[in-house]
């Protein structure tokens, strides 16, 4: 079988373009996989410049900027933990957007469970029925006559 020179450039023409169409195929996977890694990050690290919101969700072109900043940093192969330290280098520890310590976890649980008693206190005390006053007042005078002759009586 003899294959003429089209023949052959056909079949390189065809090869070629499958493992270019190959390559772009992993490159756009490993794209967007750093482009996830860097969102999860975003969504770990707290917003310097929207006060109580992540940096993935705040709206400042600071924001955007630092987004794109982190995103490099990615791309360049810096460890998630040496992209944290530098953020913290630069905005100090508040940037971080989970508890360091033991307190920071447990603190916000011991409040909700205060809360929790206290409003159960409060719901018992609403919901007990009245119980009669420790003093009673007679209306008739009468009897109120007959009661202090016998408190009289009895030396009390």
């Amino acid at each position: 079988m003899v294959w003429s020179v089209r023949t052959y450039s056909a079949l390189l023409l065809v090869v070629t373009l499958l493992a270019a169409g190959l390559s772009d195929a992993r490159a756009d996977e490993q794209s967007s996989e750093r482009a996830r890694r860097a969102h999860a990050l975003a969504r770990e690290v707290m917003s310097p410049f929207c006060p109580g919101r992540t940096l993935a969700d705040c709206p400042s072109p600071d924001a955007a900027a630092l987004r794109e900043e982190i995103r490099e940093f990615i791309d360049a192969g810096v460890e998630k933990e040496a992209i944290l330290a530098r953020l913290e280098a630069r905005f100090g520890d508040a940037i971080r957007g989970v508890p360091r310590s033991i307190w920071g976890w447990t603190f916000p649980g011991l409040v909700l469970l205060a809360g929790a008693v206290a409003l159960v206190v409060v719901l018992r005390r609403i919901s007990r029925p009245e119980t009669a006053p420790d003093t009673v007042s007679i209306e008739d005078p009468e009897l109120e006559e007959e009661l202090e002759r016998e408190l009289r009586a009895r030396d009390l």
